[in-house]
């Protein structure tokens, strides 16, 4: 639970805040009376969302944009200075993904498509307002990433190619703006339960999802209002993502080994990655 007050009256910008990570993010800054610019495609699902804050934050601000279009994010931003004179906070959570194998026909296509919006649109956000939080001398840039940002998965690999260059992004801009005041973070979650791969049939998951419990939005969402508000550079969760990621440091065979005994049914209890009930089974 958040304490209330700690982004009171900072501005944030949440990308992807039609649904999911972005929509449960977004209702807990305006929970913390920021000031929430809520961004996406879809200006009937965006409006939804802001109606439901607005009862107990009216500080919202709808702005419908394609964030792999320039001209869009350029006019959003002057949109959110004209109405708020300032950007405090940016989480880049805007996203797509899809499952295939890489010999698939359609690997190529859609590798670029979700690019486009993952990763360019990342770049493209962040290039327009950090100008604005360098005349500030302070800002916050978070980007969303997932643990396959870390170590990919099979069947994965388009949406890990994708998450893998948002990390090295945001590493690299993290020590590009060191001493300049605007702080820079990312945060890698487990399989979450979004609308994200509602497309996707239980059969044709990648194999480590097969026996895998997924987290939910809210501690997602937490972890991300937490996360920028004691500045933590990295940010996993749950825990268990970072005992793949110390084995796949240490070698690659290591890693490859978790992943591969992921879909055991028993091998995932101990670990605690599976509690019960899979992706499909869970209503949200």
């Amino acid at each position: 639970m958040t304490k209330k007050g700690r982004f009171e009256d900072k501005v944030v910008v949440v990308t992807g805040a039609s649904s999911g990570i972005g929509r449960s993010t977004a209702i807990e800054f305006a929970r913390e009376d920021a000031k929430t610019v809520l961004v996406s495609r879809s200006a009937e699902k965006l409006e939804r969302v802001a109606q439901e804050i607005r009862s107990s934050n009216s500080k919202i601000l709808v702005v419908p944009t394609d964030v792999s279009d320039t001209e869009q994010v350029q006019q959003m931003v002057k949109t959110v200075l004209s109405e708020f004179g300032r950007i405090d906070v940016l989480f880049n959570n805007a996203g797509s993904s899809f499952v295939g194998r890489v010999e698939d026909s359609n690997f190529l296509e859609n590798t670029r498509e979700m690019m486009e919006v993952d990763y360019f649109g990342t770049i493209i956000v962040t290039k327009e307002i950090l100008p604005i939080m360098k005349e500030q001398k302070e800002g916050h840039i978070m980007n969303m990433s997932s643990v396959v940002g870390r170590k990919a998965f099979p069947h994965f690999g388009g949406y890990s190619s994708a998450m893998h260059a948002i990390s090295a992004f945001t590493d690299s801009l993290r020590q590009e703006l060191f001493g300049s005041g605007i702080k820079v973070s990312i945060i890698h979650p487990a399989l979450t339960q979004t609308p994200l791969l509602d497309h996707v049939r239980p059969e044709d998951m990648p194999p480590p999802f097969k026996r895998m419990t997924p987290i939910t939005v809210q501690s997602v969402a937490e972890a991300v209002v937490d996360g920028i508000y004691y500045n933590q550079a990295r940010i996993v969760v749950p825990f268990q993502p970072k005992m793949l990621m110390l084995a796949d440091a240490l070698s690659p065979h290591f890693g490859d080994l978790i992943v591969r005994l992921l879909p055991n049914k028993i091998f995932s209890r101990l670990l605690g990655t599976y509690r019960g009930k899979l992706y499909h089974e869970i209503k949200y």
